[in-house]
């Protein structure tokens, strides 16, 4: 699918009232593309809240977003 778009996910990372099934407490995320790897993933909240992690799900290569003021509202980035 290189240089096709695929809007997988067209939300902000969080679900609206109602969208939450049996109870559970939605995870925040990121989505990412690896561009290591040509690959969409979604990186979740670490259990301290203080960054999103995770890795490519090919090739393991690790990102790491820190959360703070004076961030951004973007929900959507690029790996390299």
């Amino acid at each position: 699918m290189t240089g096709e778009n695929l809007d997988i996910h067209s939300g902000d990372g969080f679900p609206q009232n109602g969208s939450q099934s049996s109870g559970r407490k939605a995870r925040r995320f990121l989505g990412v593309k690896f561009a290591c790897c040509d690959i969409y993933t979604r990186i979740y909240v670490n259990r301290s809240e203080t960054a999103y992690e995770g890795c490519c799900p090919k090739c393991g290569k690790r990102v790491s977003v820190q959360i703070g003021s004076g961030g951004t509202d973007k929900r959507f980035f690029t790996a390299y």
